[in-house]
């Protein structure tokens, strides 16, 4: 079994590492930014006087004091570019570790194996989990050395609780890939219909903020549940963030093993 994780792991060992030094990357941007972006919060408070509640929200500007640095990280990173690039690794990850195998044909040789077919499904979603918690620690820590090269206090405490709720949003839309990926036959079949389920979210979650008498669309939306700047503010998650996201892996991850250990695929 462990074989199997090492393997996964060695071979998508670059996009991993392309993916928290792209990370890294964002984080200096931004981190570098924070003392211009202070002296002129004044004007930017006075902008987005005019913008509509629902929007600041979803955008992680509804509270723009941004005294401290993961405040502003929120602003600028955690709740715009970080879940696009969860997403996509996420996504990726699920999707070929079984339909991409399917797809190319190497199922056969894994299923091949001396290995009962619940231990190949344990160490290749497992081989993704690590995957995921790797790219979270990089890119939630990797703050902390770069505020202090700038002179910036920083909370660890704070990113610890942030990591949590980071690690339990991308394991949600890393189990989804993964279930959508037992049943598919191409990798490209999961990247579509995952994608098309999260934009659907994301909308939803929009729509709810601006139009009132839609706001019940919210609670169908994983972006609802991942409130970065309550975390990242006072260290706090909701406990529908952990009921929400934790049922959610769990359903999917029991369906995936089910339809894996059913399916017939031909050795």
């Amino acid at each position: 079994m462990w074989h199997i994780v090492r393997r996964e792991l060695k071979n998508k060992r670059w996009s991993l590492l392309a993916y928290c030094l792209g990370s890294l990357l964002v984080l200096l941007l931004y981190v570098a930014t924070y003392e211009a972006s202070l002296n002129s919060m004044q004007q930017l408070q006075e902008l987005v006087k005019t913008y509509p509640k629902g929007l600041l929200d979803a955008i992680g500007l509804s509270d723009l004091s941004l005294d401290t640095i993961e405040k502003y990280l929120n602003s600028k990173h955690f709740s715009l570019m970080w879940p696009i690039m969860a997403i996509i690794l996420a996504i990726s990850r699920g999707g070929s570790q079984f339909a991409g195998e399917i797809q190319n044909g190497t199922i056969g040789l894994l299923l091949s194996q001396p290995v009962e077919r619940w231990r190949i499904f344990a160490a290749k979603y497992l081989a993704g989990l690590i995957t995921i918690i790797v790219f979270v620690v990089v890119s939630t820590f990797g703050s902390i050395p770069l505020a202090y090269a700038f002179g910036f206090d920083s909370h660890p405490m704070i990113l610890v609780s942030t990591a949590i709720l980071l690690t339990l949003f991308m394991w949600s839309v890393y189990s989804l890939a993964v279930m959508l990926s037992v049943w598919a036959n191409e990798k490209g079949t999961v990247y579509a219909l995952a994608g098309s389920i999260m934009i659907f979210m994301y909308v939803a979650y929009i729509v709810s903020l601006l139009a009132d008498s839609l706001s019940g669309l919210k609670y169908y939306s994983l972006f609802h549940y991942f409130d970065t700047q309550a975390v990242l503010a006072i260290g706090h998650i909701g406990w529908e963030s952990y009921a929400v996201f934790g049922g959610l892996i769990v359903a999917t991850s029991i369906a995936a093993i089910w339809r894996f250990l059913q399916r017939d695929v031909s050795v």
